[in-house]
């Protein structure tokens, strides 16, 4: 029986999520509907066409509903899963009035937020008329899933937590993967993976660094990610005194290679829904800091695995960090805890496993 998935432009964790899910899920038909330049992501499975964007403009929605409505006619899925809320809401126009019997939605993030009362008014209103017509909500973290009480029956939602592969991280010893870096094995390695926007708070991970180098000189930071926001954090860095210490990166494959070299793993958020870099750096038997965060609370135990910071607190976040670089039997200890953690609770197993099981009671 034939699955599609409709999916938003995506980037980072949710890529990683689909690409996992396709690989996991061998002996069910899935054919992937999406913006053009996601096909090269979903090697191995029919990819259809469809360029939904980001935000709402009703004219492209309306003319990209009508297109996938065509798609859903020639195609005759058993089972509809969205991806993203905007792959949600396309989905519901393209099916309206009518529905689908088997129409699902995973959401990756946090529902967004607005300040003019007009803009939430409008997106509460369009919200409850798109899950209405769902028949079931997979949430990532049950931070996401306590937002989506409020506009669905709680009955309709369940949360799955995102997964890894936990094999690939821990291989490498951090001198070797200090070499393969090109970083000294006797500095100080701060690292973090995030897609380079506003959300992500590296303007206060730069902060931080910046009082952090005055008493731990060696100190590096390694930036793994972009985005729109790098040239302005790249001269930031320079404004701040430390252009030299900072290592921007941009996107890599290599992650579980240099990870092993960092001593500590820093996530700086102001909003996540559930984040797979921080689960990376646990397997990698990091220390972690992080915001503190429900969302990140769900992964992270605070004084057991690492550090929850006061969100935007440069001086909080060096204070952690510097507490960890000072206690290094305590921070080697955190590292094992948040590697059987993450075995225990976040392999990607579960995840996949968890979402065949929701296809497979559908077709029953």
């Amino acid at each position: 029986m034939k699955i599609i998935w409709v999916v938003r432009p995506a980037e980072g964790g949710m890529v990683q999520h689909l690409q996992q899910l396709s690989t996991g899920i061998r002996d069910l038909e899935i054919v992937i509907v999406g913006p053009s330049n996601m096909q090269e992501k979903m090697e191995g499975r029919r990819f259809i066409p469809l360029e939904l964007s980001d935000g709402l403009n009703f004219r492209k929605d309306l003319f990209c509903a009508r297109q996938l409505r065509q798609i859903l006619n020639r195609e005759e899925p058993y089972i509809i899963h969205a991806h993203g809320l905007k792959a949600a809401l396309i989905s519901a126009m393209a099916l309206a009035p009518q529905g689908h019997p088997r129409f699902l939605f995973t959401a990756h993030n946090a529902l967004p937020q607005f300040n003019s009362p007009l803009k939430r008014v409008a997106y509460h209103m369009a919200q409850r008329w798109v899950f209405q017509s769902i028949n079931t909500i997979i949430s990532v973290s049950d931070t996401v899933r306590s937002q989506f009480i409020n506009l669905a029956p709680g009955k309709k939602i369940l949360t799955i937590h995102n997964g890894i592969s936990i094999e690939k991280f821990g291989d490498l010893s951090p001198s070797e993967a200090r070499v393969q870096s090109g970083l000294r094995v006797d500095d100080v390695i701060i690292g973090t993976v995030a897609r380079l926007i506003p959300s992500k708070g590296l303007t206060t991970l730069l902060e931080a660094i910046s009082l952090l180098v005055k008493i731990v000189p060696k100190t590096q930071l390694v930036i793994l990610g972009d985005g729109p926001e790098r040239k302005r954090l790249e001269r930031y860095a320079y404004g701040l005194g430390i252009g030299d210490k900072v290592h921007f990166l941009g996107f890599r494959d290599d992650v579980p290679q240099l990870m092993a070299g960092w001593d500590i793993f820093v996530l700086p958020s102001l909003t996540e829904g559930f984040n797979l870099s921080v689960l990376e750096a646990m397997a990698s038997s990091l220390p972690v800091v992080v915001s503190d965060l429900p969302s990140l609370r769900e992964a992270v135990v605070h004084g057991q695995g690492g550090f929850a910071v006061i969100p935007g607190s440069a001086i909080d976040m060096a204070a952690s960090v510097l507490h960890l670089l000072k206690s290094p039997e305590k921070a080697k200890m955190m590292g094992r805890f948040n590697r059987q953690r993450v075995s225990s609770f976040f392999e990607k197993k579960h995840m996949i496993e968890c979402t065949q099981a929701i296809y497979e009671g559908l077709m029953e």
